[in-house]
């Protein structure tokens, strides 16, 4: 990694934000509009809740697993942890019970704060939380605790270096085992300056809270957070009414969210005629969205564009597309030319490289050429300062992540894409749910915006069935309807159309689902591995009765 200009410690920025804009709001809240936070008080209640947990015996370096609801809370214990050098481990409970025990357990953190119910999880479930010396409660009356400390010494910044450990933020698992994910200090400071340099978010700005990781990064950047009436948990559950009033009401000018809250921005909007005119902003992530949702979204900014970045929980962002050029590469989406990413970040290095399972050697190893010819598809791998340090306590996986050329480290994104024609990167879908059957390779991406875009049809899932290498490719759709007359006819459309458009696949397999199963953090991707496994237990036990499936 190069040295970033900007580094050091999170907390700073807030510190330095706090003198700059004491009277201006840093956190408002929907829910309680008499509430209202200046950067000056959040700073002030970051120190007090610091002090606390000094004097409760938290450390620096120590790693402090923090299990809170998205909201002021959060901001301010993060932000105290930080303070005071000590490492916040977050990690999200959707990922479930099992998984989130084993995360935590081999995090090994020595302190615990959290709501009273995940309190009860350590006494519930003892040796998973074994290396917990502190346990911290945040309850109604947290804020009364802090305010204790307000006249008492207090304890000071601690001095981060920019290749300290700052946080472990876990990966959803999605497609695999939910990983912690090793932030450094360097890592921060990147992230900060590619939102102000890349996307243009400024100081003063409004950014509507509906992923929380934001809420994190908005105090240093110097724009006031809006947390919404919604579960960022569950985002398929909010009210498309709230969010757009929050928006109008707060004159919102930036939102970060997952296209299932786009679809419901763009839904309402159009149903009611309704225009967002101090929106500068809205950004797209967590899953692919189809060109239909941003280019209809985009007429609801008229002062403002639709941004698409591209990234996961160890590289954000890596690049980034916007509304115009999505819409131009409409037609080229839908006919399987991969989702548009668009171009790298300022100082991301994009390599795409051969497909394998097996670790990627080191350029002093057995050498493996990225491939430099467009339209050839391949593995995305990234290198620069977003790029985080590895998988805590997994050094096989970071090994299998990670590999060396030209004297950067790359980090393998999962992901496969192409350069297209104008240099845009292309995303045609996760390395993991690529389907490898006896006429060659499928990905997601050739099929789905194909078959999302036919008369009849929601959402659609590529999925692979069988126990072998090879797979029989097979297609989950949701229909727009449910008669029974009306589902024949809409199963044999789109079985006629897809032997048509891809004939060497001969795709015959065609199931139907009320819904699809998606990931809990975006509500967004869609769990095809499970799918797979699902539908091929179904079939093989069809089979076994002589049914047919």
């Amino acid at each position: 990694m190069n040295k970033s200009a900007f580094s050091g410690n999170l907390a700073k920025y807030l510190e330095k934000n706090a003198k700059l804009l004491p009277d201006s709001y840093a956190v408002l809240f929907q829910y309680s509009p008499n509430i209202k936070k200046t950067f000056a008080q959040l700073n002030d209640d970051v120190i007090n809740c610091a002090t606390f947990f000094r004097k409760r015996g938290v450390q620096k370096r120590e790693r402090s697993l923090v299990l809170l609801k998205p909201g002021y809370n959060l901001i301010v214990t993060c932000f105290a942890l930080l303070y005071i050098g000590a490492i916040p481990v977050i990690i999200d409970p959707g990922m479930g019970l099992k998984s989130l025990l084993n995360c935590i357990k081999r995090t090994n953190p020595k302190n615990l704060i959290a709501i009273p119910i995940a309190r009860s999880l350590a006494l519930l479930f003892n040796a998973s939380f074994s290396s917990i010396k502190t346990k911290i409660s945040v309850n109604s009356k947290f804020e009364e605790t802090l305010n204790n400390y307000s006249n008492t010494e207090k304890t000071e910044i601690y001095d981060s270096k920019d290749y300290e450990l700052a946080a472990i933020v876990f990966t959803s698992g999605s497609t695999g085992k939910p990983k912690g994910v090793r932030y450094l200090n360097l890592n921060f400071s990147a992230q900060i300056e590619v939102l102000k340099q890349e996307f243009g978010i400024a100081e003063g700005e409004v950014d509507l809270v509906t992923l929380p990781v934001f809420s994190l990064f908005n105090p240093a950047l110097g724009v006031t957070s809006v947390i919404p009436q919604m579960n960022p948990r569950k985002p398929a559950k909010a009210s498309a009414k709230t969010i757009v009033d929050a928006i109008q009401n707060f004159k919102i000018t930036s939102a970060f969210c997952s296209p299932v809250i786009g679809k419901k921005v763009s839904s309402y909007c159009e149903d009611l005629n309704i225009e967002l005119p101090f929106m500068k902003r809205m950004m797209l992530a967590g899953a692919p969205s189809t060109p239909k949702l941003i280019t209809s979204l985009s007429k609801r900014l008229p002062n403002g564009k639709i941004i698409v970045p591209y990234g996961a929980t160890e590289a954000l962002p890596v690049s980034y597309s916007c509304h115009n050029q999505i819409k131009n590469l409409s037609n080229s989406i839908i006919e399987g030319g991969g989702s548009n990413l668009g171009i790298g970040i300022k100082g991301i290095s994009i390599l795409i490289m051969p497909i394998r399972n097996s670790p990627l050697p080191n350029e002093n190893e057995d050498f493996i050429v990225p491939i430099k010819e467009k339209l050839l598809t391949g593995e995305i791998c990234v290198a620069g300062n977003v790029v985080t340090d590895g998988y805590d306590q997994m050094p096989g996986a970071t090994r299998d992540a990670r590999f060396v050329y030209n004297s950067k480290e790359y980090h393998r994104m999962g992901d496969l894409g192409y350069w297209d024609e104008n240099g845009n990167l292309r995303f045609m879908g996760r390395k993991a749910e690529c389907i490898q059957t006896a006429n060659g390779r499928i990905e997601t991406e050739r099929y789905e915006p194909f078959v999302n875009s036919l008369p009849g049809i929601q959402k659609s899932a590529l999925i692979g069935i069988g126990e072998g290498a090879l797979r029989e490719p097979c297609l989950v759709v949701v229909p727009t309807q449910a008669t029974k007359k009306v589902l024949r006819t809409t199963i044999e459309k789109v079985r006629s159309s897809l032997l048509a458009k891809f004939p060497e696949h001969n795709i015959n397999r065609i199931f139907m689902q009320k819904k699809l199963p998606v990931d809990a953090r975006h509500n967004a991707k869609i769990h095809r591995l499970t799918l797979g496994k699902k539908w091929t237990a179904k079939v093989s036990k069809n089979a076994k009765l002589g049914l047919i499936s």
